[in-house]
C-alpha cells in the first residue's frame, strides 16, 4: 500500500467525519484549517450529513426543545426518532443563553444544523440569533431598521432558511405597524444574509397580506418560506386566508391558495406544517387548548385542487399544538397536563412520552450535524470551487493509538463508504495524530 493518500480521497474522508472532530482537526496545520473552514468544505460536509440520513428514517435524529420550570432554563435533547423514543440514549445539548432572555427564545426554524432563535415571545425585542449547537457557534444579528423606536407599536414576523443558489443563510423580517383598526399593510420588509452580516431593506414588491401572528410558524420547502396569511376583503370584516411564500434565492414573494373550506376560517386557528415532505395546514377548533384539529395536505405542490383532509385528531384533556410527524405515521403533539404525546391518527391511540415543559415552549425539528456558522461564509460565483492545498503526508503509525487518542470508535469509521476501504480511512486519520504528536 502506498504511503501517500490522494488529496481528493482525504477530503472525502474528512467530509464524512463528525463536526466535533473536524473542529479539533483545524489545529493540525494552516492548510487543514483553511480547508475545514472553507465554504466549499462546509457545503460538502453538510451535503454528506444530509445524504447519510437513511431513506426509511429509522435512525432519523430529531431535536426536542422545551422550557423546564424546575431547571429555570430551556432544555434541548437529541433523539433517534424510532420506536424506542424517548427511551433511547438521548443527547443533551448545552444551552448557552440562560441570561439572554426573560424565559425562553422562540425557535423560528431549523435548517442544516442551524437554529434561528428570536427573543420576541415576551414583549418587544430585537434579538435574533443563528446557533449551531454542535460546534457551539452563534451569530447575533444586528438590530434591524424597523424597531419600536423607529416605527412605534408594531408586530413582526420572521422567516429563516438556506439559499442554495448563493450558498447563504437568510432571514426575512416583515414589520407591521399598528394602526387604529389593525396592522397596516404592506409591511416593511428587511432581509439579512449571513455572508453580508447586515439587514438591508427589501426593494421588491410586497403583498398586502398580514401573516398570522399567534403561532408565528414557518415552513421551509425547497428554499421557500411559507406562512399562513390573510387579506382583508373590506366588507363586514371578512378575510381571505392564503399561503404567503418567499423564495430565498430570487427574493420574490408569491401566494398559494388554501382549500375552499379554509378560506374564511379564523386565521388564528390555522398553522403551517410539513407532512411527508409536503406542505400541510393544521386547522384547530380553538386558539388555546383545542378539543380537536384537522390536518390538510397539499399532495401536489402549488396545485390547489390537490389539497386533501388527511386526519382528524382528538386528544383527551385538551390539545396544545401539533409539533411534527414521525416515520411510523404517529403525530407528535402536546396535551394538557401530559406534556409530549405520540398520537396514532389511524387508531386514535396515544402514548405519553414523559417529556414535560410549558405549553408554548415545545419545539421538534430534524437534526443534522454540520459545520454551518463556523465562519461567515463568503459568497462565491456559481460553478467556482476553491480547494485549499493539503500537505502530502507520509504515515506509519499505530491505528489503535489514534482511536484511543481521539476517542473515535469503529462505528464512525464504518460510515466511510465511498470506495475507499476501512484501512485507508484509518491510515488517513492517523495522519492527524502524527501532526498532533509532532507539533
Amino acid at each position: 500500500m502506498s504511503d501517500y493518500l490522494p488529496q481528493e480521497v482525504l477530503i472525502k474522508i474528512l467530509a464524512r467525519l463528525p463536526p466535533v472532530s473536524l473542529i479539533k482537526f483545524r489545529c493540525v496545520s494552516k492548510s487543514w484549517n483553511l480547508l475545514i473552514s472553507s465554504p466549499f468544505f462546509i457545503s460538502m460536509q453538510t451535503e454528506q450529513a444530509i445524504l447519510s440520513q437513511p431513506v426509511d428514517a429509522v435512525t432519523e435524529q430529531i431535536v426536542v426543545r422545551r422550557y423546564s420550570k424546575a431547571q429555570n432554563s430551556e432544555v434541548y435533547t437529541v433523539h433517534i426518532n424510532n420506536e424506542e423514543f424517548p427511551d433511547d440514549k438521548n443527547i443533551k445539548i448545552e444551552y448557552p443563553f440562560r441570561d439572554s432572555t426573560r424565559f425562553y427564545y422562540r425557535i423560528v426554524g431549523s435548517c442544516n444544523g442551524v437554529l434561528c432563535l428570536s427573543d420576541d415571545l415576551f414583549g418587544q425585542a430585537d434579538s435574533t440569533l443563528l446557533w449551531n449547537p454542535v460546534i457551539k457557534r452563534k451569530v447575533k444579528l444586528p438590530v434591524p431598521q424597523a424597531t419600536l423606536d423607529t416605527m412605534g407599536p408594531y408586530m413582526f414576523v420572521l422567516g429563516f432558511g438556506f439559499d442554495v443558489e448563493n450558498n447563504d443563510y437568510k432571514v426575512v423580517r416583515m414589520a407591521y405597524v399598528q394602526g387604529d383598526y389593525g396592522y397596516l399593510v404592506p409591511p416593511k420588509v428587511e432581509v439579512y444574509a449571513l455572508s453580508i452580516g447586515n439587514w438591508r431593506e427589501f426593494s421588491g414588491e410586497v403583498p398586502v397580506n398580514c401573516v398570522v401572528e399567534y403561532f408565528w410558524s414557518e415552513v421551509l420547502i425547497s428554499g421557500r418560506v411559507h406562512w399562513v396569511a390573510y387579506r382583508n376583503m373590506g366588507m363586514q370584516e371578512k378575510v381571505e386566508n392564503l399561503i404567503m411564500v418567499f423564495n430565498l434565492s430570487t427574493e420574490v414573494f408569491d401566494e398559494m391558495q388554501l382549500p375552499s373550506a379554509l378560506e374564511n376560517e379564523l386565521p388564528i386557528n390555522l398553522n403551517a406544517a410539513i407532512l411527508a415532505r409536503s406542505l400541510a395546514v393544521i386547522q384547530y377548533d380553538e386558539r388555546v387548548w383545542s378539543k380537536s384539529c384537522c390536518i390538510w395536505v397539499m399532495k401536489k405542490y402549488g396545485d390547489r385542487e390537490s389539497w386533501s383532509k388527511q386526519y382528524n385528531i382528538e386528544v383527551d384533556g385538551g390539545l396544545g399544538m401539533i409539533l411534527g410527524f414521525r416515520p411510523n405515521g404517529d403525530v407528535l403533539l402536546t396535551a394538557r397536563n401530559r406534556g409530549l404525546v405520540s398520537y396514532n391518527p389511524v387508531t386514535g391511540q396515544d402514548r405519553d412520552l414523559g417529556i414535560f415543559g410549558t405549553k408554548d415552549s415545545f419545539y421538534v425539528g430534524t437534526y443534522v450535524e454540520s459545520l454551518r456558522c463556523l465562519l461567515r461564509e463568503k459568497k462565491r460565483e456559481k460553478g467556482s470551487v476553491v480547494i485549499p492545498k493539503l500537505k502530502v503526508m507520509r504515515v506509519r503509525v499505530n491505528v489503535n493509538l489514534w482511536l484511543k487518542m481521539m476517542k473515535i470508535n469503529m462505528v464512525m469509521l464504518r460510515r466511510v463508504s465511498f470506495g475507499c476501504n476501512l484501512v485507508c480511512a484509518s491510515i488517513s486519520l492517523c495522519c492527524l495524530s502524527v501532526h498532533l504528536c509532532n507539533s
